[in-house]
């Protein structure tokens, strides 16, 4: 086994969670349009604006900076130095959860992303120090959680030591390693010792034996720590795992805050009734139907349709994928009254769009042709999220996804959509 001790490198502040809160806000701020394209780490120097903007946050622009850039390490945050600060799809996917005040599921979302984050870092002794690719260097949860004790567990001294080694900075990063590693909730400390707690077995033990890919480029690992589901992840499997667990530990009926839904009891309900109610079943517009067992129909159609597509954002060049992060979207509204043809629950009324996406079609900043491409309106440009204005825009004139069955959505539904949706 390889030996690492010794000057780990940190980024000298904390995992804790009022540290992310502090750069929630900055993150909402960076939104407002005087910050768009604002370099917030650029020199400090005679820079009001800098100041301003970290006076959001009650601190000073050097702090502002280290806070923006752990959050981008912990996995929070993708890489970029020019506003608006951007989350990862776990970050926004905890910024969602805590916003809608589901805390107990943002609270495990938190850790989940920290420990992905720490089991993906590599350590190296060069002017670089630590790399988000674990092919260039010594990959440190790797590392200790293999040179754990019989009881899982490790000193706080063979800690202190093992990070900080015989460096004149001992205690300097032991300390900060060790409130990663309890606000992860993979260990915590008793008795003198940093125990491990069992938490996340399955994903532990991948992160054992984990041989990264040597081919992957740092882009690669840049996408699998913005989104582990995917499907080059290698933890794909076991951080699927521990969704399904938080969705079922969660005791919530529904939640709908800015078109986020999360409803793991209706899900869980209604996954079961997607397998055996017939679609011409799920069209029904009865009124005999009680408004619970309604819900669980539109439940087990989006159900449906996110199984269509195999879980995909239909859109061409959108990467993003797995069942906790993208939803099914009307094409045309179910808001609008039934007519001859029932659309709510129509099973060719439906695309698989990630949230974003979502809410974009839904203004209508994009729509399709009748032969199913992606067309897009020159109102995209207002928006401003550049990722998502690059993933559409580079999507124009290709072909949407095909669903599983090959079936495409029907005309009548996309020409109303274009219609009445579209900002052409």
């Amino acid at each position: 086994m390889a030996s690492i001790h010794g000057n780990w490198f940190h980024s000298r502040s904390s995992s804790h969670l009022g540290e992310l809160l502090t750069v929630r806000s900055l993150v909402l701020e960076s939104q407002k349009p005087e910050y768009i394209g604002f370099s917030w780490s650029a020199g400090r120097q005679n820079n009001q604006k800098m100041y301003q903007f970290a006076a959001v946050a009650n601190i000073q622009p050097s702090t502002m900076q280290t806070k923006i850039r752990t959050m981008i390490r912990y996995g929070f945050l993708k890489e970029g130095s020019i506003c608006p600060l951007v989350w990862t799809r776990m970050g926004s996917l905890w910024n969602d959860l805590y916003t809608v005040g589901n805390i107990a599921a943002a609270k495990q979302i938190y850790e989940l992303i920290l420990t992905t984050s720490l089991a993906m870092f590599a350590f190296n002794q060069t002017s670089a120090q630590y790399s988000l690719n674990p092919t260039n260097g010594e990959m440190p949860l790797k590392f200790l959680l293999n040179a754990l004790s019989n009881d899982n567990s490790i000193s706080l001294k063979e800690f202190a030591s093992l990070v900080d080694g015989g460096t004149t900075r001992v205690g300097g990063n032991s300390s900060y390693w060790r409130t990663d590693l309890v606000n992860s909730g993979l260990f915590q400390e008793d008795g003198g010792r940093l125990c491990c707690t069992g938490k996340y077995e399955r994903f532990v033990e991948n992160i054992k034996k984990f041989t990264p890919d040597s081919l992957f480029t740092d882009e690669d690992w840049q996408a699998i720590r913005d989104n582990p589901l995917i499907n080059s992840s290698p933890f794909k499997n076991s951080v699927k795992e521990i969704f399904e667990n938080i969705l079922q530990q969660q005791n919530i009926e529904e939640q709908i805050t800015d078109g986020i839904y999360t409803a793991p009891i209706v899900d869980v309900i209604s996954e079961q009734e997607e397998l055996y109610i017939p679609e011409i079943d799920i069209l029904s517009t009865n009124t005999r139907f009680a408004q619970s067992v309604r819900r669980v129909r539109v439940a087990a159609w989006s159900i449906r349709i996110k199984k269509k597509y195999n879980h995909l954002c239909v859109v061409p060049n959108c990467d993003v994928n797995g069942k906790i992060f993208v939803e099914a979207a009307h094409i045309k509204p179910d808001n609008i009254p039934e007519d001859i043809m029932p659309h709510r629950a129509h099973i060719l009324n439906g695309l698989c769009l990630c949230r974003h996406c979502h809410v974009a079609f839904d203004k209508g900043y994009f729509s399709l042709t009748d032969d199913h491409k992606i067309i897009t309106s020159v109102k995209l440009n207002e928006i401003p999220d550049q990722n998502i204005k690059t993933v559409i825009f580079s999507s124009c004139n290709r072909p949407i996804k095909n669903r599983l069955d090959n079936r495409l959505p029907l005309v009548e539904f996309i020409q109303f959509h274009r219609t009445n949706r579209f900002k052409s």
